[in-house]
C-alpha cells in the first residue's frame, strides 16, 4: 500500500480544490452596503457572493474595492447590493489545473473567482490570487 503525501502540491501539479477556500460567504441582493461591510469585516474576508432573492443562486460579486467604492458614494451604507455588485461572475471548477486560474484571474484582472463544485456544478467556495501565491509560496510536492 502506498503512503500518501501531506504536502501542498507545487503550483504546476495543483488544481483549483487545493488552494481554495470552502465555503461561500453571502448576502441577498436586497442587503445593504453596511450589511456586506459587517459580513466581510466579521470573517476577514475581500470578496462576497450577492444573490437571487428568489433562489439564492449567485447574482454578483462583492469586492472590498467596490465595497469601499459605493460607501465613499452613499455614506450611510443604505444602498442594496443589487444595485453595487458585479454581475460578470467569473467561475471555475475545482478539478481545474490551478495554472489555468491564474491565467484566467490574470486575463480579466481580478482577485477572486468563485470555485463551482467538479460534479455538482454548485459553487463550493472561493479562489484568491493569495491562495494561489500559497500554493507557489509552499508547494513541494
Amino acid at each position: 500500500m502506498k503512503e500518501g503525501s501531506y504536502l501542498t502540491p507545487r503550483l504546476e501539479n495543483a488544481s483549483v480544490a487545493d488552494a481554495m477556500r470552502h465555503g461561500v460567504l453571502s448576502c441577498p441582493a436586497d442587503a445593504t452596503l453596511r450589511d456586506a461591510a459587517r459580513t466581510m469585516s466579521l470573517h476577514h474576508v475581500h470578496t462576497i457572493v450577492v444573490t437571487h432573492l428568489a433562489d439564492g443562486s449567485p447574482a454578483g460579486i462583492l469586492s472590498d474595492s467596490m465595497l469601499l467604492g459605493a460607501l465613499l458614494d452613499f455614506p450611510r451604507g443604505d444602498r442594496p447590493l443589487a444595485d453595487v455588485a458585479d454581475a460578470d461572475i467569473s467561475t471555475i471548477s475545482s478539478n481545474e489545473p490551478l495554472t489555468v486560474a491564474a491565467e484566467l484571474m490574470r486575463e480579466r484582472g481580478i482577485d477572486h473567482v468563485l470555485v463551482r463544485d467538479a460534479e455538482s456544478g454548485r459553487p463550493s467556495g472561493m479562489l484568491s490570487t493569495l491562495d494561489v501565491a500559497g500554493i507557489l509560496a509552499w508547494g513541494e510536492a
